[in-house]
């Protein structure tokens, strides 16, 4: 780009995170509220970065002239794609961004509902969908011992450990956490998948996530499911924004779409765009700083977890406590402190409800997600034991931990 040219105009969601890689691009930046943004807004712009909140098609874009949409999350049903390829727009999503912080989400999800020691035992879990997320989070429930059924009707080849099922097999699971995309294509179309048919394979000791997309299962299914005593955690709701007082009031833990809020999922988020930018706005490399990040990185002692301290955490060894069941428990109470070093999930249902019983309205659910206060991943801490324990540093890297030493 010519320094006589003017710098381009990209219109960004308010809510975007504007990191130093993006501020150092040759662009003027113009923020706006998601729900703002207009066809007017987009008058002389020459790209666009939004968000979910943010519907993209025809009706938007019939009037502009833009070289480029970016989307800072995994999802797309809010774009027109093909109305972008008509257009010959450039467009870019963000899948993968937030892959850590939601599988953070759902360890969290299943340690809060006491669900965690039976997962190291080799319990099962039923993951819908396995993309980014999906074939992430897999990954470390395999790592960590459960056994992983993946049902996916767009991929045939898993990884080891991993077990491709069909949707009844995977929605029958203990746990069960979705994951998949948001579409109604056919022959797979995801809209709906789980609704009043196929919540019927559901156990009623089940443990039930959705951090994945709200309209993955209806409102009616989730009822259904509340009333068989099925525990429910849900970040994604049916509708949302508008949603279900009723159901708000039946889950276990309820969340306004924040599992993918992490400080590097927002990061993540814009940067995963900034290539595609910069090619569509036709900005030259030497124009492009280098990344740089502004992340600490957290530590967390556990050194009050060495098996010498370990008993008074237990019942007395004359109740038939072995040796291998308190480094089991010591394992466990790792696992658990690592988690809650960065888990906000029992603090943000707590926070999510008194605000929402207040004003149960749409503008509530996105006011809490877009004042979010981001949070740590796992893979922030760095841990420091204080004696040399293999079994401690295989399971704390298992669930993601950045070092342990």
């Amino acid at each position: 780009m010519s320094k006589t040219q003017p710098r381009p105009k990209v219109v960004i969601d308010s809510a975007i995170r504007v990191t130093p890689r993006l501020s150092a691009l040759p662009i003027e930046l113009v923020p706006i509220a998601g729900g703002d943004v207009s066809a007017a807004s987009l008058g002389n712009a020459d790209a666009l970065l939004t968000r979910t909140v943010t519907r993209v098609d025809a009706t938007l874009l019939a009037s502009a002239h833009l070289r480029f949409v970016g989307t800072a999350s995994s999802g797309v049903d809010h774009i027109d794609t093909h109305y972008l390829k008509y257009r010959n727009i450039g467009f870019a999503d963000a899948k993968g961004c937030n892959a850590a912080a939601v599988g953070d989400y759902v360890l969290a999800a299943i340690a809060s509902c006491h669900r965690l020691p039976a997962l190291l035992a080799g319990e099962i879990v039923g993951l819908v969908g396995y993309g980014h997320v999906g074939h992430a989070l897999a990954a470390r429930l395999v790592a960590l011992g459960a056994r992983v059924m993946v049902y996916d009707p767009f991929v045939h080849n898993v990884t080891a450990g991993v077990e491709h099922v069909c949707l009844e097999d995977a929605l029958g699971c203990p746990i069960v956490s979705l994951h998949a995309s948001l579409h109604g294509d056919y022959p797979h179309p995801s809209q709906n998948l789980i609704d009043s048919t196929r919540v019927g394979c559901i156990r009623d000791d089940a443990l039930f996530i959705n951090a994945g997309r709200g309209g993955l299962v209806t409102t009616g299914a989730l009822l259904d499911l509340a009333s068989r005593g099925v525990t429910l955690v849900i970040d994604t709701w049916p509708g949302e924004p508008k949603i279900s007082a009723e159901l708000v009031s039946k889950v276990a833990l309820a969340t306004p779409h924040i599992a993918g809020y992490s400080t590097n999922a927002k990061i993540n988020a814009t940067d995963y765009l900034i290539d595609s930018l910069v090619s569509a706005l036709g900005i030259s490399e030497s124009e492009v700083r280098a990344d740089v990040t502004d992340e600490v990185p957290m530590v967390l002692d556990v050194s009050g977890l060495s098996r010498v301290d370990t008993p008074a955490r237990v019942d007395t060894p004359a109740r038939g406590d072995t040796l291998a069941q308190i480094d089991a428990l010591t394992k466990l109470n790792a696992l658990d402190k690592a988690i809650s070093a960065v888990s906000c999930i029992v603090e943000d249902d707590a926070h999510f409800r008194r605000v929402w019983q207040s004003a149960p309205v749409s503008q509530t659910f996105e006011s809490l997600r877009e004042h979010y206060r981001l949070r740590h991943q796992i893979s922030d801490l760095r841990v420091t034991l204080s004696e040399p324990r293999p079994d401690l540093v295989q399971i704390l890297t298992a669930a993601g931990v950045g070092h342990v030493h």
